[in-house]
């Protein structure tokens, strides 16, 4: 595993935006091995990331099973399609948006 990079944001990677999310925000591109400085409700927290991450774009904090809520912004998001292990980039590979559902 590598260090990553000195941060520009006050000293953390990424950033949790409500203290029930599941992921964290990452705010620079992220590289596969890296240790990741999350800010959570005023804390650091580490990750490790388990494959390169781009910028803006969504990191697991915890364990997420198939069928589990993804939560961001205190709600629910989305729906893994696989197991999501920590430290893993969450995206439209491995989850289903709740925003790309239409209404019946």
């Amino acid at each position: 595993m590598t260090e990553a990079p000195a941060s520009t944001h006050g000293g953390w990677d990424a950033l949790v935006i409500h203290p029930e999310d599941d992921v964290a925000v990452v705010l620079r591109d992220v590289r596969c091995g890296e240790s990741l400085r999350v800010r959570r409700a005023g804390s650091l927290v580490g990750v490790a990331a388990r494959q390169d991450i781009p910028l803006g774009h969504k990191v697991a904090l915890r364990l997420l099973r198939k069928g589990d809520a993804v939560r961001k912004y205190g709600e629910c998001i989305g729906v893994t399609t696989v197991d999501i292990e920590p430290g893993s980039h969450v995206h439209v590979h491995n989850m289903t948006s709740r925003r790309a559902r239409t209404a019946p």
